[in-house]
């Protein structure tokens, strides 16, 4: 029955595409997949996940959020159902009171608590979904003694949690108990921590009230600062709703109790709440498609993209390892020497540029703090981050540490790549000239004020650590974003005609920077220090992926890049999931479909959890975004001027379909393959200029709808054509149709692999 409902909706999609093709109704929308295109309640309800029995723990969890405020729904015991309650930008205040402690400790991300609902009978399972089109879960509990509906969500546009819970008769709603949670960095309680601060007093106790029929529960911190968890319950027959939210104040200077409230009392007043949400995640939704043959596969990109606007938004703060959930953890922080970077990987193809905001716009307000992380006699020219820091991006580098070489170089300039794919995805050059561009140059400057030229002229960076593996000289982790970095201040410089004064050192240093070192097995970590025991980072192939400074178009670098792949991933015990996104990445950056299939797929049996969070001793959110990223690049990539459509495909892989996606140079790509060839392609030029496209079409027709005429020039490859029209329009559509498309209808598009498949904690 599900299958034919996904036929009946896929032929739905050809007809109506049919009934465009041959009446030639110019439309494109920059916003959104244009209307009548995809019936999005029939296909988003296939991307539901499913629970026949509640989740034991925070991976197997029912997760909610807003970007700011969550909740994460599992079972706590047999008669116990818990809802985490989290905010993600409630972290402790204590670095000036205790300067000797680690910044884990001092600025760790704090717990607020967590409600249980005791029920009557013994909890024996449940049918519950979490519908992401309309981020709300809902279902049923089963118990000896009866059952439980709840419906529950966390408000789009307003920082409420509401839970709605209706029992039967020997189920009564009853048992509602808060929680809160101790005021402390979790990483306190782990085990294994080697760096445990003996003078660490706890902040002072909760103190719980209440004011205007809401409850209080108040944690000071000893900073003057504290946070609030306000909640209310609204009784009704056997049903009652639970609303929460959270106010904090982090420097002492405002009210939390009154913030808390304020949004409940705004909540309850505004009667279109639910509305506004829908709307909100509908909307998001529809800036892009994607629809696979693997149903897991399909299932799992989805829910990443309800991750990441349940994790951060374009208000709110930047994402850190946990997002809106929390719980035991060792890494209460923000990590810069992968995880940010790999975070927002996926906004960019998804055509989601605005949830990069929350990054980019702490880039800009913290910019002195960043300044202030390097040694003062660099700071008039140079900036940088270490490994680690809470929402201010302090985290210095010391002249000790440079002088040991124990520290990372590159983690901002890496950071900054992702800030520069905001411009070349949107072409925003007021944004690149006035904020990517001077921080860049701090970034890179951090990294030559290092260098040291040897008695042939060329420079070499000293002694350094390749996260994750060894110190080495002229790491290549270093040095593959050193020459990223000057090789884009140079194309930023010579294309906006800025005249920068440094513009001749960057070329001489480029033109004269230590090659990578290179061995017998690839690419090594650095001088003298080969890859010889397992390595779960690819910090050492950062100039492969995604910086692209050695790629597969090159055919003199094929073997390395082959080689390196090779030896990276032949040193199996200490890889991690995120060494899997990275190698499907890498295989995809190849054109390798069937590698790029399995390295995601053997991801998805061993590390990814019920729900689809992952874990590393506690949770790092990182790795299945990342998976996201990996998905789009076997779908479409963009790098070195060319827009690669369908350059990975695995040969099980028949019939995909993809709309809205963003690619370099603004442009917005639409494709569909059938029978394994590419059937159509539709790129609408958001802001005109060059074209080049690299397709397995070689019969086709172009057309526009700005001009009757498309001037364009290609060359065939072996498997590929490459098309290049020199300059777009500003709003055209460019649509390319194979002349097999036009002989034949297409086949419905159906599932051919986990057909059946659900995320969440069920049998199937």
């Amino acid at each position: 029955m599900q299958q034919n409902s996904s036929l009946k909706y896929n032929r739905l999609i050809h007809c109506s595409f049919f009934l465009w093709l041959f009446f030639y109704i110019p439309l494109w929308c920059a916003a959104q997949v244009p209307a009548g295109e995809v019936n999005w309640p029939v296909f988003m309800a296939k991307q539901n996940l499913k629970w026949d029995q509640l989740g034991k723990d925070y991976y197997s969890g029912i997760i909610l959020g807003n970007g700011l405020l969550g909740t994460n729904i599992y079972q706590e015991n047999d008669s116990l159902i818990r809802f985490d309650i989290g905010r993600t930008d409630v972290v402790d205040h204590r670095e000036k009171l205790l300067p000797n402690v680690g910044k884990l400790y001092t600025q760790g991300r704090l717990p607020i608590g967590y409600f249980t609902l005791k029920t009557a009978g013994k909890i024996t399972g449940a049918k519950i979904e979490l519908d992401i089109y309309n981020a709300t879960s809902s279902g049923t509990v089963f118990t000896t003694q009866g059952t439980i509906s709840f419906t529950a969500f966390v408000a789009a546009t307003q920082n409420v949690i509401s839970i709605t819970a209706k029992g039967t008769a020997q189920e009564q709603v009853r048992g509602w108990k808060w929680h809160p949670g101790k005021s402390i960095s979790p990483r306190y309680f782990q085990s294994y921590p080697t760096d445990k601060p003996v003078n660490y007093p706890e902040n002072p106790p909760v103190k719980m009230s209440t004011a205007n029929g809401y409850t209080l529960c108040n944690q000071p911190l000893l900073n003057n600062g504290g946070y609030t968890t306000a909640y209310k319950i609204l009784n009704n027959s056997y049903r009652q709703q639970l609303l929460v939210s959270v106010g904090y104040d982090g420097e002492g200077t405002a009210d939390e109790n009154k913030e808390a409230t304020a949004y409940l009392q705004k909540f309850e007043q505004d009667k279109q709440s639910n509305v506004a949400h829908r709307n909100w995640w509908h909307q998001y939704y529809q800036k892009s498609f994607i629809a696979l043959p693997d149903k897991r596969m399909e299932n799992f990109y989805w829910i990443q993209l309800y991750k990441l606007a349940s994790v951060t938004r374009a208000d709110k703060p930047v994402a850190d390892l946990m997002g809106p959930w929390t719980t035991a953890t060792p890494w209460p922080a923000i990590w810069w020497n992968l995880n940010a970077q790999l975070t927002y990987s996926p906004i960019f193809t998804a055509n989601h540029l605005e949830l990069g905001e929350s990054l980019f716009k702490s880039l800009n307000r913290n910019r002195q703090n960043l300044i202030n992380n390097v040694p003062e006699k660099w700071r008039n020219d140079a900036a940088a981050i270490g490994r680690s820091s809470a929402f201010g991006l302090v985290s210095p580098i010391s002249e000790a540490e440079i002088s040991k070489g124990t520290f990372e170089p590159a983690n901002l300039t890496w950071l900054l790549y992702y800030y520069y794919q905001y411009y070349a995805y949107s072409g925003d050059e007021q944004t690149l000239k006035t904020k990517i561009f001077p921080l860049l140059k701090r970034s890179a400057n951090f990294l030559i004020h290092q260098l040291k030229p040897d008695d042939q002229g060329i420079y070499h960076f000293p002694m350094s650590h390749s996260p994750e593996y060894k110190n080495a000289e002229d790491a290549n982790y270093t040095l593959a974003s050193l020459s990223w970095a000057l090789q884009t201040l140079i194309k930023v410089n010579d294309e906006q005609e800025l005249n920068d004064a440094d513009a001749g050192k960057w070329k001489t240093i480029l033109k004269n920077l230590t090659p990578f070192p290179i061995g017998e097995s690839g690419f090594l970590i650095g001088k003298d220090v080969p890859l010889n025991s397992s390595h779960r980072h690819y910090s050492h192939l950062l100039m492969i992926y995604p910086y692209n400074l050695i790629n597969w178009d090159q055919p003199e670098n094929r073997a390395l890049i082959s080689q390196s792949l090779k030896n990276w991933l032949s040193y199996k015990s200490a890889l991690a999931g995120f060494s899997f996104t990275g190698a499907a990445s890498i295989y995809a950056s190849t054109g390798n479909g069937d590698m790029a299939y399995q390295w995601l797929n053997e991801l998805l049996d061993r590390f990814v959890q019920e729900n689809t969070l992952y874990r590393e001793s506690g949770p790092v959110i990182e790795t299945p975004l990342a998976a996201a990223t990996s998905i789009q690049e076997m779908l479409l990539q963009s790098w070195g001027k060319k827009i690669r459509v369908f350059p990975a495909i695995p040969k099980n892989w028949q019939n995909i379909s993809f709309k809205q996606l963003l690619a370099e140079g603004a442009f917005l790509v639409s494709a569909d393959m059938q029978d394994g060839r590419t059937q159509n392609i539709k790129i609408t030029s958001l802001k005109g200029g060059k074209l080049t496209l690299v397709t397995d079409m070689d019969k086709f027709t172009i057309r526009s709808n700005k001009r009757g005429k498309v001037d364009y020039q290609f060359q065939k490859t072996a498997e590929k054509t490459i098309i290049e029209i020199k300059k777009t329009i500003s709003g055209e559509m460019i649509q390319l149709v194979s002349a097999s498309f036009e002989e034949k209808p297409m086949p419905a598009f159906s599932y051919t692999k986990y057909e059946n498949w659900f995320w969440g904690f069920n049998k199937k």
